[in-house]
């Protein structure tokens, strides 16, 4: 359960910076830089891939607390 919501903190933290990031330019009427956008994403992909695999990602921190 930790995992998960650590997983849709991370997403919604990524589309929150995002989001910032774009507004700001718009209201500086600057242009939005695509390769900016796509790194501010990176840990968005991460967050969904942690959210598709929660329960291996458990597993695996469970196994190396235990260790």
């Amino acid at each position: 359960m930790l995992v998960r919501f650590v997983a849709v903190a991370i997403i919604g933290l990524s589309l929150l910076t995002v989001g910032l990031y774009v507004a700001g330019n718009l209201a500086h009427h600057l242009a939005v830089g695509k390769v900016h956008c796509v790194l501010l994403n990176v840990p968005l992909v991460v967050g969904i891939a942690m959210l598709i695999k929660s329960k291996a990602v458990a597993e695996w921190l469970s196994e190396k607390l235990d260790e």
